[in-house]
């Protein structure tokens, strides 16, 4: 409970000082985000000795990390690591139009790993992320299009977080295992140990913020940029696969000629 506390806290006091895009939230939203602020902020009772143990046995337990969501080789020469939120939509434009062409042009191939880390900006966002990883790491990846894809949608909507249960039921989900996803306080805590970790490792400041071979660039790129980023970092790499192709069509002709003689 206390490192929930301390996440949240610290979440807040990053989305007040706006090193998230900002996002016009419902009044609902609005609402929550100010409920839940406050209720971070009120101070815990002091508690015993004993209690204290076990609050650090607990706190241990729900530390552990969410896994890395990825596509693509991981030996591939270029990696990306994207950190986005849900409610951004710099990011769904990312996401459902350069996407695609990457994966299409660069991830299939093989020359492209895409590594892919939650950034929520606000409380609709964290509810939206929880229901990203609804049905486990199986499913995550496509919920995420699915979100980003349906994400005017939903996030116009009177009530946001009603609307994403809609879509969540029409894809797989219970009622049951989505009011069961937004109670889960590890997967919770998981999320914002994401985005704080990203904020303090690569002081990110907007959404979404896109790592290429460790170079940090805090803008949706279009794809002609990404195309001129990543064919200056794989020129090695296709230079060899030309040759190595020259070289198999040279082996291939001997062998006709051979045969044809």
């Amino acid at each position: 409970m206390q490192f929930l506390l301390r996440s949240l806290i610290l979440l807040s006091v990053i989305i007040a000082k706006g090193h998230a895009e900002e996002v016009k939230p419902t009044p609902e939203a609005k609402s929550s985000m100010k409920t839940e602020s406050e209720t971070a902020a009120k101070p815990m009772p002091e508690e015993k000795p004993e209690k204290d143990k076990k609050s650090t046995k607990k706190e241990k337990s729900i530390s552990k990390s969410l896994p890395e969501m990825s596509m693509g080789d991981s030996k591939a020469p270029v990696t990306i690591i994207d950190y986005s939120s849900l409610t951004c939509a710099h990011c769904a434009k990312f996401h459902t139009n350069v996407l695609p062409k990457i994966e299409k042009d660069y991830i299939k191939p093989g020359y492209v790993r895409m590594i892919f880390r939650d950034y929520p900006g606000d409380q609709v966002s964290i509810k939206a992320h929880q229901v990203a990883w609804c049905r486990g790491e199986i499913k995550y990846l496509d919920f995420l299009k699915l979100l980003y894809e349906t994400q005017e949608k939903w996030l116009s909507a009177t009530d946001p977080v009603a609307a994403l249960k809609s879509i969540a039921l029409q894809h797989g989900i219970t009622p049951k295992q989505f009011d069961t996803c937004l109670k889960n306080q590890e997967l919770l805590d998981q999320i914002i140990q994401v985005r704080l970790e990203g904020q303090k490792k690569y002081n990110i400041k907007a959404t979404p913020t896109i790592i290429i071979n460790a170079k940090i660039y805090p803008r949706a790129l279009s794809f002609e940029e990404f195309e001129e980023i990543a064919n200056s970092l794989l020129e090695p790499t296709l230079e060899k696969a030309k040759k190595n192709k020259e070289v198999k069509e040279i082996k291939e002709t001997k062998e006709i000629k051979k045969v044809k003689s």
